[in-house]
């Protein structure tokens, strides 16, 4: 992973290029802090899945058209860096707001080095071109269909739009060299292609003919690419929050959560407190042992199915934390309609806030 010098790691109070700006104090996050910040996230959460290196790339590159004139006039006119009265740089910047362009400079950058390589260099490229010209919209659509037209390819259409619109010259000539040399030996790496590769022989490998063709290989294609989108997603948020709320980043776990032995103990803990005083407590007693022993089975989708008051909600805890520790898993996600029953279940097992949600 490429490392910023010490140079860029320090706070400035008037950095060249602003990423963020916070609060009324106008303090200013730089925007090499920013790109090196998110690239370092990125790659963290990519590394999971063999795309450490595409993760760390995508950071780096996500907002490169913020060196842009257009978008430095914009943010410092909107933060108020900018006087509106003595400053010729200052424009409207309520008026401007969503029109400029700094997600597709990054993209075609990463396009164009890739594309003139062979095949798997070009999909490597497409795929890493589509996360970072999306990361303010959601995955676009590569392809726009309309009843009585042929297909339109907007995936090209938006590499090829023009270099007034993505300043992607500009920025080129202003970008950090440090930066611009990090991003350039990472894309040079065999790596770029390799892991994709390796990603769709595994998956084809699973595809009844090797078919390429198969919805089922289109699909699971689909969701490698929104895997490696919601890292760079995560990473860009956390980024900014961190720097929004540096109160809020200090206390930021960064994954050191307690061990799943602790939770579990807290958890068997309020199990054991309870009491068979009327018959659907035996059953709900008979409910939570049969998750328990289910806990141990291998990894797969399990289903529960019990009426209301069947305490489904401390059962599927229970199988939950005993099958993360089995399976050396990193966390459990609990989707519930009812928000009200999620507090109910924190307050019952009193697990404390830290450790919960980030």
């Amino acid at each position: 992973m490429g490392q910023p010098s010490d140079a860029l790691r320090k706070p400035t109070e008037k950095p060249e290029f602003v990423a963020h700006v916070r609060g009324e104090g106008k303090v200013c996050q730089s925007l090499e802090s920013h790109l090196y910040g998110v690239g370092q996230l990125s790659a963290r959460m990519a590394e999971k899945f063999g795309l450490s290196a595409h993760g760390e790339l995508l950071g780096l590159l996500h907002d490169l058209g913020k060196y842009s004139t257009a978008f430095q006039s914009y943010i410092r006119s909107a933060t108020g860096l900018l006087n509106q009265d003595e400053d010729e740089e200052f424009v409207d910047a309520a008026g401007l707001k969503g029109k400029i362009d700094h997600s597709t400079s990054g993209a075609q950058w990463v396009w164009q080095e890739l594309a003139q390589k062979d095949a798997l260099a070009q999909i490597a490229g497409q795929i890493m071109a589509l996360c970072i010209a999306s990361h303010h919209s959601g995955v676009i659509d590569c392809l726009a269909l309309s009843v009585g037209s042929p297909a339109e390819d907007t995936f090209t259409k938006r590499m090829n739009k023009s270099g007034d619109k993505t300043h992607l010259s500009e920025v080129l000539g202003k970008v950090n060299q440090e930066l611009l040399a990090t991003v350039q030996n990472l894309v040079a790496r065999p790596e770029i292609t390799q892991a994709f590769q390796a990603w769709i022989a595994n998956i084809l490998g699973k595809i009844p003919g090797n078919n390429p063709q198969s919805p089922v290989y289109q699909q699971q294609l689909g969701l490698l690419v929104r895997s490696l989108f919601s890292c760079l997603i995560d990473a860009d948020r956390i980024d900014s929050a961190d720097f929004e709320h540096p109160g809020l980043a200090r206390r930021r776990l960064h994954g050191n959560y307690e061990s799943w032995e602790v939770l579990i103990q807290r958890l068997e803990s309020h199990l054991s407190a309870f009491t068979a005083r009327h018959p659907i407590d035996a059953l709900r007693q008979d409910i939570s042992h049969h998750c328990l022993a289910g806990a141990s089975r291998t990894q797969g989708i399990y289903t529960l199915t019990v009426p209301t008051g069947g305490g489904k909600t401390l059962a599927s805890l229970r199988f939950a934390l005993h099958h993360a520790r089995e399976h050396k898993m990193d966390r459990v996600i609990y989707v519930i309609r009812i928000a009200r029953l999620i507090n109910r279940a924190w307050i019952e097992t009193s697990f404390s806030p830290p450790w919960a949600v980030e």
